[in-house]
């Protein structure tokens, strides 16, 4: 009888500490990264962030199309390279929303030194990089291509178009 207590004794602690350990509080996603040269998006209209040049040289013609998304701003290219949208969120929580309700193969990275997150097909048809550059503001670029390397496209123009943004003033320190 006390080698069966023994071990219903034991099976109950076990549990218990399986219990406990498992009633924790939930992990916190972990929060963006600090914007060291923020742009501003406020304002901004993303058809012109990019000259005739640039979208020549990354084959997405010179002609955009401007459109009010719900999320905000957004432009239109077509060319030989794909299609090009350019969305620029200046509501909400910024790139800290976009991570926490991404899908499960979105990546973060680093693009232009901008924190971003990283969306892509398998074979590579479909890019689209949602980048912070600002505390609440977020760059989204998205290509389908009709062949891979639409990430290679993307990794070349978004650059160029984050540089095109203007300068974000100061945030002032918090006062105490």
């Amino acid at each position: 009888m006390t080698d069966r207590l023994r071990r219903t004794g034991v099976l109950i602690v076990g549990l218990s500490v399986l219990l406990i350990g498992c009633g924790g509080p939930a992990p916190v996603a972990p929060a963006p990264p600090t914007i060291p040269s923020a742009r501003d998006a406020r304002g901004a209209d993303p058809c012109a962030l990019l000259s005739a040049t640039q979208l020549t040289s990354a084959g997405l013609g010179a002609a955009g199309t401007a459109a009010t998304a719900e999320t905000g701003p957004r432009c239109s290219w077509h060319g030989r390279a794909g299609d090009l949208d350019v969305t620029l969120y200046t509501g909400g929580d910024g790139l800290a929303t976009l991570a926490a309700n991404s899908e499960p193969t979105t990546t973060r990275v680093r693009l232009a030194g901008y924190p971003a997150l990283e969306t892509f097909t398998g074979r590579g048809e479909f890019c689209q990089y949602d980048v912070g550059v600002a505390d609440r503001q977020v760059v989204s670029a998205a290509l389908a291509a009709p062949e891979p390397g639409s990430c290679d496209v993307l990794q070349h123009v978004v650059p160029e178009l984050l540089g095109n943004l203007p300068t974000a003033a100061p945030t002032p320190a918090p006062t105490r």
